[in-house]
């Protein structure tokens, strides 16, 4: 638990600065993981999942390609951070999910001037999974234009040398034990609570717990995990996902009387019935995973001195 004269500290030096953050990995259940505790009554969240402060702070912004807009909207301003916690109550716990966190080699630094004594959450899934599943969550989102899994590893060095938004590096993303190296190295180990994908996959409710006591958030408490959040997987049909995800005179108008956190949940759940779920990764794309990933898994296992063979079989 996070001691009260730290918390009380780091609010009278930063203003109201969250208390933990969850790291990543993107596409590790870090959005489940957002939608459980926030409905803890002791714990405060912002309305809008990753603001990305601490990947860009003091950055102008000017990704381009498919999607650049959900990185170019990013928060970058220190004040306008802070004001994203403004409305929580008094003696909430605060926090906030942006899986940047954990890909951006600027952010360890950020979040140790900013929050020195902030605990951080980490849900690391296999590397090689999560690159099919980061692909498939761009493919739902109708951003990525590339319908072969394996083309869209090739690409990854053209379009993030043309400035794409860094999602379309499929095999640059889960690169865990560089990332977390970053943060070793500044902070000190309990400050971390690290779990895997398949651990939270397996016994949701034990990783909840752990990571509320671990927050220092009300641990009595447990929420609703009956919805399964941001689920992925190829459209059925894409008329219907370019109507959901693309911006069109029907949900403008929506819009205009409906708060964004319900459009976001209705969207969503008309998303997950147009979806196809068991998606196989074409043994071409497995192949090139497997060189460039299985290195690091090796090097992750001996960073947490952890067993994760099964990533690599």
């Amino acid at each position: 638990m996070l001691p009260a004269a730290d918390a009380a500290a780091q609010t009278m030096t930063n203003g109201r600065l969250p208390d933990f953050l969850i790291l990543g990995a993107a596409r590790a259940g870090t959005t489940a993981l957002y939608s459980y505790l926030r409905q803890n009554p002791s714990v405060f969240m912002p309305t809008a999942k990753e603001p990305n402060f601490f990947a860009f702070e003091g950055e102008t912004l000017a990704y381009s390609g498919p999607g650049a807009d959900y990185v170019n909207n990013s928060v970058t301003d220190i004040e306008a951070y802070r004001a994203l916690f403004a409305d929580a109550p008094e003696g909430n716990i605060c926090g906030e999910a942006s899986p940047l966190y954990l890909y951006s080699p600027k952010a360890p630094e950020r979040i140790h001037h900013h929050v020195p004594n902030a605990r951080m959450v980490v849900i690391l899934r296999n590397p090689i999974d999560q690159a099919l599943s980061h692909y498939l969550y761009a493919v739902k989102q109708r951003i990525e234009p590339i319908e072969d899994f394996t083309k869209a590893i090739e690409a990854e060095d053209e379009r993030l040398a043309a400035g794409w938004q860094p999602l379309f590096g499929y095999s640059r993303f889960p690169l865990y034990a560089q990332q977390l190296t970053r943060y070793f190295d500044l902070f000190d180990s309990d400050q971390f609570l690290i779990r895997t994908y398949e651990e939270f996959q397996s016994d949701p409710q034990k990783v909840i717990e752990d990571i509320t006591v671990f927050i220092g958030a009300d641990p009595e408490f447990m929420p609703d995990m009956s919805t399964r959040a941001n689920a992925g997987g190829v459209p059925r049909s894409r008329f219907f996902q370019d109507f959901l995800m693309k911006p069109n005179p029907v949900t403008g108008l929506i819009a205009r009387v409906m708060p964004l956190e319900t459009r976001r949940r209705i969207r969503d759940r008309l998303s997950e019935f147009n979806l196809k779920r068991g998606v196989q990764m074409p043994s071409a794309a497995r192949a090139i995973l497997q060189e460039r990933l299985t290195p690091e898994i090796e090097n992750l296992e001996r960073l947490l001195d952890r067993d994760l063979s099964a990533w690599k079989t």
